[in-house]
C-alpha cells in the first residue's frame, strides 16, 4: 500500500509539473524549476539570479518587445544579472498597457521606492534624490533624462525610454554617467540597464525583466555586489508590478 501511495505522489508530481511546462511559455519551462512555474502559476513574482546573459530564461521569437529586453543585458554583456517574471490572466485587464504606461512615465514615483536590505536591517529610500532633467513625447514613445542618487553611491544621471504598440510594452533604463563608489569608478556610463516589457501569450499578460550590470567581479566582494544589486533590482521592479490594477 505504502509503495502504490508513494507511486501515485510521483505520478501526480510529474503530472503537474508538466501541465506547468504546456502552459507557459516553452523557453520558461525548459530552464526553470517546478518550485517556480508553480509560484508563476499562483500569481507570484519570480526573481532569479542568473549571473549571466547565457542563463536567459527567455527564447528570441516569443515577442518583439521581449527581445529587446534581451538586448538591453546582451549589449553590455552583464555580468551580474537578475530575471524578473510575473503572469497575470489578460481577460478582466484589457488595460494593462494603459496602466504600463502610465505607471512607468511617473519619474516622481522613484521617490516612493524603498529598498530592504535585510543582513544590514534597514529600509530606505532607494533613490533618496531624483530630479526630472528633460522629457520628449511623440506617439507611443517616451523619453525622459534624470539625475538620481543611490545609496552609498554617488549621483548620476540616467535615461529612460518608454515604447508601446500592437506588440506590447518597452521600458529601457541606462545610466548616462559613471557611478563612483567614493573615489572608485563602480560603474562605468551605460553599463547599468534595466529592461521590462509586457505582452500578451496563451491568453495571459506577462511582465519580464532583466537588471544587469557590468561592473568588475573582484573576488572577496562579488557575494556582496550581487546581493546589494539584486536586492535592489528586485526591490525595483516588485514596486512597478504592484503598482498595476490586477482583476483575478
Amino acid at each position: 500500500m505504502k509503495k502504490i501511495t508513494a507511486l501515485k505522489i510521483i505520478f501526480m508530481a510529474a503530472f503537474l509539473a508538466a501541465s506547468y511546462a504546456q502552459e507557459l511559455p516553452p523557453s520558461f519551462a525548459s530552464k526553470w524549476e517546478d518550485v517556480e512555474k508553480l509560484g508563476l502559476q499562483q500569481g507570484k513574482i519570480v526573481i532569479r539570479n542568473i549571473q549571466k546573459c547565457k542563463n536567459i530564461s527567455i527564447q528570441r521569437g516569443l515577442n518583439p518587445c521581449a527581445d529587446k529586453v534581451i538586448d538591453v543585458a546582451e549589449k553590455i554583456n552583464a555580468n551580474y544579472l537578475a530575471e524578473i517574471i510575473y503572469k497575470m490572466p489578460k481577460a478582466g485587464n484589457e488595460d494593462i498597457m494603459e496602466q504600463a504606461v502610465a505607471i512607468f512615465e511617473d519619474i516622481n514615483l522613484y521617490k516612493e521606492i524603498i529598498y530592504s536590505d535585510e543582513k544590514k536591517g534597514f529600509n530606505r529610500n532607494l533613490f533618496p534624490l531624483v530630479e526630472q532633467i528633460y522629457r520628449n513625447d511623440r506617439p507611443g514613445y517616451i523619453q525622459i533624462g534624470s539625475h538620481l542618487k543611490m545609496d552609498m553611491l554617488s549621483a548620476y544621471d540616467s535615461e529612460l525610454e518608454i515604447e508601446w504598440g500592437a506588440d506590447g510594452f518597452f521600458f529601457h533604463q541606462k545610466n548616462t554617467t559613471p557611478l563612483m563608489w567614493r573615489s572608485f569608478k563602480a560603474v562605468k556610463e551605460e553599463n547599468m540597464v534595466a529592461g521590462i516589457c509586457c505582452f500578451e501569450w496563451n491568453g495571459d499578460w506577462y511582465v519580464y525583466a532583466l537588471g544587469g550590470l557590468r561592473a568588475p567581479r573582484i573576488p572577496f566582494v562579488i557575494a556582496e555586489i550581487e546581493r546589494q544589486f539584486i536586492g535592489r533590482i528586485e526591490d525595483f521592479t516588485v514596486f512597478y508590478i504592484r503598482r498595476f490594477r490586477i482583476k483575478r
